[in-house]
């Protein structure tokens, strides 16, 4: 049966029809191959998505739209498409490792203030693609 190999790894990823992959993708990606992506439709300044709120530090982030639970789920499917996901918690909690060793958090609501979060954690990053280590709040407004 045909198998498909990882691009930078070499690693069988899935048998012909399958994905073990986050948006059935073929191959584990980065997070620096997703910055294009993400940065298409969010705004991306200095390793940075969303704006800085003036009370926080620069690594909290804010995204604003009506509806900030599809926002945040729309900004984490595209950033972190590739990996590989687990679901806990009943699908409020979602994690995904990225081949380069970021890990990709969303909370569907903050235990801080209660709005749905992405965190971008770049520690054990091999090649974040200049993406820096971020919690990014989605508010209504």
């Amino acid at each position: 049966m045909p198998v498909i190999m990882s691009a930078p790894t070499g690693k069988v990823v899935s048998e012909m029809g399958t994905s073990a992959y986050k948006g059935n993708t073929q191959f584990y990606r980065s997070v620096g191959q997703n910055v294009m992506i993400a940065s298409r439709s969010y705004h991306y300044n200095n390793g940075y998505f969303g704006y800085s709120s003036p009370s926080t530090g620069s690594r909290t982030r804010n995204i604003s739209s009506e509806d900030s639970l599809n926002t945040a789920k729309d900004f984490y499917d595209k950033i972190a498409i590739g990996g590989k996901e687990q679901r806990l918690q009943g699908g409020k909690l979602s994690i995904t490792t990225m081949a380069d060793g970021t890990v990709i958090t969303m909370r569907t609501k903050s235990r801080s203030d209660g709005t749905p979060v992405v965190e971008i954690n770049i520690d054990r990053s091999g090649h974040s693609g200049g993406i820096k280590r971020q919690k990014i709040h989605f508010t209504e407004g």
